[in-house]
């Protein structure tokens, strides 16, 4: 499309703080606020004549699977891009957040409309998220514990919540540790002006004045790294640097030398190859299991991950093998390593 509207769109686990930063940050800078949970829990009142705000959130989690899976899993994201669309074109000059984007196929969708499309993860601990929403769960943190695996969508199908695979996907990945009493105090104002600073780099990057930190162009050339793998599932980068911060090996997620990637040899994921065959097989064998595929799939994949079955090299192993077949001496424990690889669960996750 030739339209191109200035959109960032926000992803992150429930609790992380991504509704609060597009309306007490983004929308104070000007940007018009939309948030595919409400396109989600507008379908949701009209066709079950219930409010979406006194329902278990597992309820709009369920119903928002099933319209995905039987509309596709940017469907969402195409309703509101439609009204985007529709603003943009009275308004050119008017700007635009996205809030709650929680599956690939929904940022593909903004991607694919605009080039000015930025996608920031806003990370927050599961412990300090609890304490932000304990009051919405009566306390009950079962109930959350669910919700955010689902959430989190580690074992999910494609047409579920994959959070984590939407921060595979971001631009910008942002720490999100501190709760804010009030907009306007000391801590909120730190972290408004981070925000900020990354919010004034996707309008004007080309008036840009300081240079990157060490960290951020080193986790750029691992990003650039992992666009040469050719894994279907995910691409991971890494890059190695001396004590001096010289870049001394590279490596992406890859298949060994001589042996052909998974989409060349089997037109799919060799993983999701010997699942599929185990299910066929599964079904030929156990009776009654017609009707219960997806939950019985769900069990396994969440149970048996089969790793070891993985064809690839990760990225790290790969730049420590280069590093050695290139004859380099730099004793590793001096080096430190630069990845893009992401899993919300580690508490030590460091972002910008």
């Amino acid at each position: 499309m030739g339209d191109n509207p200035h959109i960032i769109g926000l992803t992150g686990s429930f609790g992380s703080g991504c509704s609060y930063i597009a309306t007490n940050i983004l929308q104070e800078n000007g940007y018009t606020c939309y948030s595919l949970s409400d396109a989600l829990k507008k379908l949701f009142t009209s066709e079950t004549g219930k409010n979406p705000d006194t329902v278990p959130r597992h309820d709009l989690q369920d119903y928002g699977d099933e319209k995905r899976e039987k509309e596709g899993s940017d469907f969402f994201a195409k309703i509101t891009l439609e009204e985007i669309l529709k603003e943009h074109k009275k308004s050119p000059e008017v700007k635009f957040v996205v809030d709650s984007i929680r599956n690939p196929s929904e940022i593909y969708v903004f991607r694919d409309c605009s080039t000015r499309f930025f996608l920031f993860g806003i990370y927050a601990g599961k412990d300090l998220r609890w304490q932000r929403v304990h009051e919405k769960y009566k306390d009950n943190q079962g109930d959350f514990d669910n919700d955010d695996k689902n959430d989190t969508g580690r074992d999910n199908e494609t047409f579920g919540q994959r959070v984590q695979d939407c921060f595979y996907e971001s631009d910008v990945v942002l720490k999100n540790d501190t709760n804010f009493d009030t907009p306007g105090n000391e801590a909120f104002n730190g972290f408004k002006a981070k925000i900020t600073q990354y919010v004034d780099l996707v309008n004007n990057p080309l008036r840009k004045k300081r240079a990157l930190k060490k960290e951020e162009a080193l986790m750029a050339m691992a990003y650039a790294a992992s666009q040469s793998s050719s894994c279907i599932k995910r691409k991971v980068g890494a890059v190695i640097v001396d004590e001096s911060g010289n870049v001394i090996s590279s490596g992406y997620n890859e298949v060994p030398r001589d042996e052909k990637p998974c989409e060349a040899r089997f037109k799919e994921c060799y993983r999701s190859k010997i699942w599929s065959e185990f299910f066929i097989k599964l079904k030929s064998k156990v009776p009654n299991v017609e009707g219960k595929e997806k939950d019985i799939m769900l069990h396994l994949k969440e149970n048996f991950k089969i790793l070891d079955l993985c064809r690839a090299l990760h990225a790290e192993e790969n730049a420590i093998i280069n590093l050695a077949k290139n004859g380099n001496s730099v004793p590793l424990k001096e080096c430190t390593i630069y990845t893009i690889l992401f899993t919300i669960e580690f508490s030590r996750f460091q972002a910008a």
